[in-house]
């Protein structure tokens, strides 16, 4: 893989890790790696005069994130972009390109270099051509999707669970960037707004929360809302966020010395004997007798 050119004092806070060769011969067809494998990964902060010409490509991906000033891009077709905060940029495998910093503003990017079988579904997932695409519509939330947490699994160590958390973190950020994009532009499914609403409650468990404002959160009716997700959950959504907050209850109660009542207002619960009439109906017994009994 060609090697990136460095300006000779490099960036401060620079951080860099690249798989050696061997490694990487090694590792690239297990069964937890073939699918998507980290071969470099690095943060740059404020990379002045940075500056990237690959006239061959590599024979890797790279998906680049701004966080912070501005750059520029060469796509493999000849065509230069600027790219600024909040900007994806993904570089496909064996393509002419070239990047850099923009002079007196220069850019903060997370960057990984990748390969394994499912590079390509992941960038139709993200609708990009196979020419590699730069995400020109801004995503607040790029700092988010945390690309950067790439880099620390990698720093640890080649060994095959650190390699393997590098590749699944990399597949959260991409799967966030998918999320994200698919919102804004309208194109979730019903149902994956449904999954979305799931996935916000179990962040929210000791929140009041009612019907309307899940429904709400979907973009969907009251009704419709409630159909689908009784038909991904099996339960209602009022039902189904009570049960994720009597299992969060159920892991302070084996975890903590709070009293039932602190437990139940922690939960979402601020009346308690609402919450011991839905702990017994879920659990099967109350929280206190739940306590007493012997676990593992």
């Amino acid at each position: 893989m060609a090697r990136p050119k460095r300006i000779p004092e490099g960036f401060l806070g620079q951080r860099l890790v690249v798989l050696p060769a061997a490694v990487r011969e090694r590792v690239q067809t297990h069964p937890l790696l073939s699918g998507l494998l980290v071969t470099d990964a690095g943060i740059f902060p404020s990379a002045k005069s940075h500056f990237i010409e690959r006239k061959y490509g590599t024979s890797t991906n790279l998906l680049i994130i701004c966080l912070a000033g501005r750059g520029w891009v060469k796509m493999p077709e000849g065509s230069v972009q600027q790219i600024v905060s909040g900007n994806l940029v993904w570089l496909p495998a064996n393509q002419p390109h070239a990047y850099g910093a923009v002079e007196g503003d220069p850019w903060t990017i997370e960057w990984v270099h990748f390969q394994g079988t499912e590079v390509d579904s992941w960038r139709e997932l993200l609708g990009i051509p196979l020419n590699g695409s730069v995400l020109q519509k801004p995503i607040e939330v790029a700092a988010q999707l945390r690309l950067g947490q790439v880099w620390a699994h990698l720093n640890h160590g080649y060994t095959l669970a650190n390699l393997a958390a590098a590749s699944g973190s990399l597949r959260t950020s991409l799967a966030a960037a998918a999320g994200k994009l698919l919102a804004e532009t309208g194109q979730q499914s019903a149902k994956e707004r449904v999954a979305a609403s799931i996935a916000w409650m179990k962040g929210h468990l000791g929140e009041p929360l009612r019907l309307a404002e899940l429904a709400s959160y979907s973009g969907l009716s009251v009704p419709h809302y409630t159909v689908l997700f009784r038909e991904q959950a099996g339960f209602s959504p009022i039902d189904w966020f009570n049960r994720l907050r009597v299992q969060w209850a159920c892991e302070l109660l084996d975890t903590t010395q709070f009293s039932v009542a602190e437990i139940a207002r922690r939960a979402g619960f601020p009346d308690p004997y609402y919450f011991t009439r839905c702990f017994r109906r879920i659990v099967g017994i109350p929280p206190r007798k739940y306590r007493q009994v012997p676990k593992g």
